[in-house]
């Protein structure tokens, strides 16, 4: 803990660097998104929960705040399990490696889809074809920072903040499509504990906040628990993407 703190307050002695006149890279802050997403790609396993807010435009009352949280299962290179209850629902979803299934338990309906063969190309399917957004997907990608650096956005340390009991670094950026802040964990482990987006070139600047709690690293969780077995009284339906 002390030497990693040390070599912290050692690279925010260093101060910032830049491309240019524009954008502002501060240096601590690359350095503490870079080793969140490098030990992220390092694990086998992992479960946490998300509590999430996000905007949805009314056209009587504007802006409107939904909320749900997400339990979230990973399995390392192909398997997830989410389990989200919020304003829309009480909905899972599993993906085994091979299969993607939908289940929302109010409806009592379910879905399946075939899926490509790792938990990213999952999310980016979940993501591209069926609009279904995934908590924390950014942090996972090996491409996370290079993607933000790649926006030409400034990307700038703030200091210690608390969220909730938690002491973490926060960090802010602004790119022309959004502003963005996130909270790492003040601790050898680096763990996101919450992220927030504006939307900023989209009509009313919706805004995106998710609050990352309960983190188990490579826990034991067998393959069944990815395995999607539908009620019997369930009526099965099509994903907007299938004929």
């Amino acid at each position: 803990m002390k030497r990693f703190l040390f070599s912290v307050l050692c690279l925010s002695l260093l101060g910032s660097f830049a491309y240019g006149k524009n954008p502002r890279i501060d240096s601590l802050a690359l350095y503490l998104l870079t080793e969140s997403n490098i030990r992220l790609q390092n694990i086998q396993s992992c479960r946490f929960t998300a509590e999430i807010s996000y905007d949805v435009w009314g056209d009587d009352v504007g802006l409107i705040k939904h909320s749900s949280l997400d339990k979230i299962y990973m399995k390392f290179p192909d398997k997830m399990y989410i389990n989200a209850i919020g304003d829309k629902g009480h909905k899972a979803l599993w993906y085994n490696g091979n299969i993607l299934s939908y289940y929302s338990f109010i409806n009592n309906q379910y879905a399946q889809t075939s899926a490509p063969n790792s938990i990213l190309e999952t999310i980016d399917t979940l993501s591209k074809a069926l609009g279904i957004e995934f908590p924390a997907a950014d942090f996972f990608y090996p491409t996370f920072v290079s993607d933000i650096l790649n926006t030409g956005c400034n990307l700038i340390y703030l200091g210690i903040a608390k969220v909730g009991e938690r002491d973490c670094f926060h960090i802010a950026g602004k790119s022309e499509t959004a502003s963005f802040q996130f909270w790492i964990a003040n601790d050898e482990t680096l763990l996101p504990v919450k992220m927030a987006i504006v939307y900023t070139s989209e009509k009313h600047q919706p805004q995106y906040e998710a609050v990352f709690n309960n983190w188990e690293l490579e826990g034991n969780y067998p393959d069944a628990m990815f395995d999607f077995n539908p009620p019997p009284t369930a009526d099965k339906i099509k994903f907007a993407h299938q004929k």
